[in-house]
């Protein structure tokens, strides 16, 4: 089976997919698969699926071809960097084939600047660091994954509640009493104008004097929207600290997250919002601040290997963290 994910391919497997991929391997040549497969590649077909380590090789190359080329930029060696990596192409994984197709930002680069190449280098580094942890991820804690997705659910409401029922009730009530009234007017021999301003002038009232009983039945709401502008921003950084003296390096990675995070919506790149994931925040970046786009990819792979159970945390990724936090505010 083969699947199509988008060019910035953030590999998702196990220890356990490198035997797997090794069965699949023995098992074409004891068949006789690979050398047709070879073959076919020869007779101009598609060529062969390569493993997630040719992939990474590949990456590796193109990488320190695109820093050797900085020095003499072209349009041309642009393009050796982009043969070296060979997109679109087939990598092998768990068995089956994942299809990748070109990359977006590889393409955009002209090559004319040393800026260029260095763009590439880095983009080029951040794609080669979330293969190699990829290939050497541990296999995903279920029970750890299972209380990751309960925290990431905190805060969200999935069911209405009797207030929030209540309300939309009320609304659909005042939409059908409008439709009725202007389907009562077009039979009025009035100015079509005035008997409009009339409706409007009920209609009004009617929202005022619910309003104003709604205000008694949920009295808590001025002194909440009272406060509402008083919001405490989260500290970070203190989290960050107390979490890293009491040796829990996974709470100080979510705390570096949510301060990178802070910093994005700061300069409005993503919303203030706690549903946001990790995919949106990398999209966002790449769309508006991409010379930071491999800062924060990597940032947000290391948050998702962590929170997710693949890799414990280390201090080093903490400071990746950090760093990625501090070039998003020195922009």
């Amino acid at each position: 089976m083969r699947t199509v994910l988008p060019s910035r391919l953030r590999f998702r497997t196990g220890r356990g997919v490198l035997a797997v991929v090794a069965a699949i391997a023995v098992a074409a040549v004891a068949a006789g698969t690979l050398p047709a497969a070879a073959r076919a590649a020869g007779n101009g077909r598609a060529p062969a699926a390569i493993s997630g380590h040719d992939f990474v090789a590949r990456l590796d190359a193109a990488r320190r071809l695109a820093e050797a080329d900085a020095a003499h930029p072209s349009p041309q060696a642009m393009d050796a960097v982009r043969r070296a990596v060979g997109l679109p192409l087939d990598v092998v994984v768990a068995g089956g084939v994942v299809h990748l197709n070109g990359d977006d930002l590889l393409a955009g680069l002209g090559g004319t600047t040393a800026g260029d190449f260095h763009r590439a280098d880095d983009h080029l580094s951040a794609m080669e660091d979330a293969a190699k942890a990829a290939l050497a991820a541990q296999a995903p804690d279920p029970q750890k994954m299972g209380a990751a997705l309960q925290g990431a659910f905190q805060g969200i409401t999935t069911q209405p509640s009797v207030f929030e029922r209540i309300r939309h009730d009320i609304w659909v009530f005042i939409v059908g009493i409008w439709q009725r009234l202007t389907h009562a007017v077009n039979r009025v021999p009035l100015p079509r104008g005035l008997l409009l301003l009339v409706l409007l002038g009920g209609v009004a009232g009617v929202l005022v004097v619910l309003i104003r009983r709604l205000r008694y039945v949920v009295p808590e709401r001025k002194a909440r929207g009272a406060g509402a502008g008083k919001q405490v921003r989260t500290d970070w950084d203190r989290l960050a600290r107390e979490a890293m003296a009491r040796g829990d390096l996974a709470g100080a990675v979510r705390a570096r997250y949510g301060a990178l995070l802070a910093a994005l919506a700061a300069r409005g790149i993503v919303p203030d919002k706690p549903s946001l994931t990790a995919g949106e925040c990398r999209r966002a970046v790449a769309g508006d601040l991409p010379d930071l786009y491999p800062a924060v990819a990597k940032a947000t792979t290391i948050f998702e290997s962590v929170m997710y159970g693949r890799a414990p945390a280390t201090a080093g990724e903490v400071d990746t963290l950090a760093a990625a936090e501090r070039s998003v505010k020195a922009r």
